[in-house]
């Protein structure tokens, strides 16, 4: 029997920062075990080499964000490739895109879309994140506690040419990491949370089950089955969750994610068989 064949795209290099090996590592990982365990024949590239592809793979699981190399995909994928996660829930991790799928849900902080030479008046204790994709460098994400940290941080952004930025309300409380991994028809595989580091954790408590549930929902919101993100669980136990992106690094659970998103793969590729086969 011909084995399934597989591609891995690792993330640009520019859009890990700080984070290189440990993206590197998360991707390898599940090309190991898909090899491995679900016996795949399984080779990695880097997202320029995505180019030069003519021999269309059975399924493509990628971490590379540039929409050049997105669009490339999607030929990919009109060719008969299965992309993982899909080109459109990469998008929607974008900033902007990502306000637009989230800002009714009542667990979304209060967030404006704002051109970066726009007048402010009063506002304070705000998060301003670049617009476009997310965070790059260490500047992309910057916290304003008065009117005029947000002017400085609005003309550091205009001075990079980044033209329109989220301006997120901050939300006092624990920070959460969650990572998770869910199928588009069966939902959730696996799901794991735990606490930021480098911050005064109060332990607040908190329902488990709803932390899960909200994070799914706006996973589910970007069409996302591979994603990660950041939320606020508040000293009365409200649960906001604050950003959403595509196949984070997993880097402390790095074994166990690629065991989970490996499976994940496999079940996709014979569900998309099966499909076909009907």
């Amino acid at each position: 029997m011909t084995p399934t064949t597989a591609l891995g795209v690792f993330r640009e290099q520019e859009h890990s920062p700080e984070r290189e090996s440990d993206d590197e590592a998360i991707l390898s990982a599940v090309a190991q075990e898909l090899a491995r365990r679900h016996g795949f024949a399984v080779r990695t590239i880097r997202p320029e080499g995505v180019r030069r592809i003519e021999r269309v793979p059975d399924v493509i699981f990628y971490m590379c964000e540039r929409r050049p190399v997105l669009e490339r995909l999607e030929r990919l994928q009109k060719r008969g490739a299965l992309l993982i996660n899909s080109p459109e829930g990469v998008r929607a991790t974008f900033r902007e895109a990502m306000l637009q799928r989230l800002a009714d849900l009542p667990f979304f902080p209060d967030t404006r879309l704002v051109a970066t030479n726009a007048a402010f008046n009063g506002l304070r204790r705000v998060w301003v994140k670049r617009g476009d994709y997310h965070a790059i460098e260490k500047r992309d994400v910057q916290f304003a506690e008065t009117p005029e940290d947000l002017r400085r941080i609005m003309a550091d952004f205009q001075r990079r040419e980044i033209a329109r930025v989220l301006v997120q309300q901050h939300v006092d409380g624990d920070l959460i990491k969650f990572y998770g991994v869910r199928s588009p028809r069966s939902g959730s595989r696996w799901f794991h949370w735990f606490y930021h580091r480098d911050q005064h954790l109060r332990r607040h408590a908190f329902d488990r089950g709803r932390l899960q549930r909200l994070c799914e929902q706006a996973a589910d919101r970007m069409h996302l089955e591979i994603f990660g993100g950041d939320a606020i669980v508040t000293a009365g136990g409200k649960l906001f969750v604050i950003d959403v992106n595509a196949w984070p690094s997993f880097a402390l659970f790095r074994s166990t994610a690629a065991q989970h998103i490996a499976d994940h793969i496999a079940g996709r590729v014979e569900m998309q068989k099966g499909s076909t086969d009907a």
